[in-house]
């Protein structure tokens, strides 16, 4: 059997066709599990009037607790041995649903995907698909999990019911990076699609969507950029303390040994703490390092420099300096360095 899990919130006007279309695709061993978050515009009753026709199952949860946990949620009380995940608004076609069941079934993590050849978005403006294609890059620099995934944040794949139940959620959206990352599935297929656009309803992407995907990546990464930016600002302090000890040698000296004993150490909490489980080999790491610091020195003192002959004052110019050179410091390690 094949369980469909479909979270809502304000979908009636879509429930009737999303549930027809997916009997003509499956017409037997299969079952649609609508986990409502208590829609007031009447989604809940829509479903359960389909149940006297159709393989529908309906849970109504009393608040409103978000994507990830109501698909966690069908997930646990599903029947069938291979879960599909849709969004219930028809941007995700129901006619590619058993596709996805085909390859989960044979233990694939089946993801349908927007980003790879043959998939598209149609009717997004400019600025929403920046802000899809900035979240997909995010995922796949700051989780290792995400980068087997063209489309890591894509609400429509299907995989082995025993591990989606047992998914711990760590944001309200995106529950395919929580699976990437928990269950860790052995081969990710992805299906191209057509991201349609939105016929009825409206659209609930929003800043809290945003904020809650940026926390969600922090949680994910086990909070490493933020890591990286505290043993950074030690290093400053490190940096500092040898430049007060050793004060009776010329300044050329002293300053370039407190460079490389403040990279030093930063290394070695880096290797530590921030990439703690990535097992990093001591010399090459360290010897890799000191390059990641000399690319991210070199783009702060380029963005600064180009900033300041734009005509922004040289300290707010510096200020962004820093910042893009944290970004790129961050980039190499995650990627080269400590990868």
């Amino acid at each position: 059997m094949i369980s469909v899990v479909v979270p809502t919130y304000n979908e009636a006007e879509n429930i009737e066709e999303l549930v027809k279309r997916l009997a003509s695709v499956f017409r037997s061993d299969y079952e649609v599990i609508i986990v409502d978050d208590n829609s007031p515009d009447g989604t809940a009753d829509a479903a359960k009037k389909l149940s006297a026709t159709y393989p529908v199952r309906v849970v109504v949860r009393q608040t409103r607790l978000g994507l990830a946990s109501a698909v966690v949620e069908g997930a646990s009380v599903a029947r069938g041995d291979v879960v599909v995940v849709m969004d219930a608004d028809l941007q995700h076609p129901p006619e590619l649903a058993p596709a996805l069941a085909r390859e989960a079934a044979r233990g694939c993590l089946a993801v349908a995907s927007r980003y790879v050849r043959g998939g598209r978005v149609e009717g997004w403006p400019i600025t929403r698909r920046v802000v899809s294609r900035g979240a997909v890059l995010l995922a796949r620099l700051l989780l290792p999990e995400a980068r087997r995934v063209k489309d890591p944040v894509s609400g429509f794949f299907a995989y082995r019911r025993d591990c989606l139940s047992r998914v711990k959620p760590t944001g309200l959206y995106k529950i395919l990076l929580d699976v990437l990352v928990q269950c860790k599935p052995e081969c990710v297929v992805e299906i191209p699609f057509v991201f349609g656009k939105r016929t009825r309803g409206r659209s609930k992407l929003g800043r809290r969507h945003i904020f809650d995907y940026l926390r969600q990546l922090l949680a994910l990464s086990k909070w490493r950029p933020v890591k990286f930016a505290a043993v950074g600002a030690t290093g400053i302090g490190v940096a500092l303390a040898v430049l007060h000890f050793l004060s009776w040698l010329p300044t050329l000296v002293s300053t370039a040994i407190a460079i490389e004993v403040s990279l030093t150490s930063n290394y070695i909490l880096n290797r530590a703490w921030t990439f703690a489980e990535r097992h990093t080999p001591i010399l090459g790491g360290w010897a890799k390092y000191h390059l990641a610091t000399a690319i991210g020195n070199s783009t702060n003192y380029l963005v600064t420099n180009a900033l300041a002959f734009l005509g922004v004052w040289i300290y707010v110019a510096y200020l962004i300096g820093v910042a893009a050179g944290y970004v790129a410091n961050y980039v190499f390690s995650e990627l080269e360095v400590f990868k």
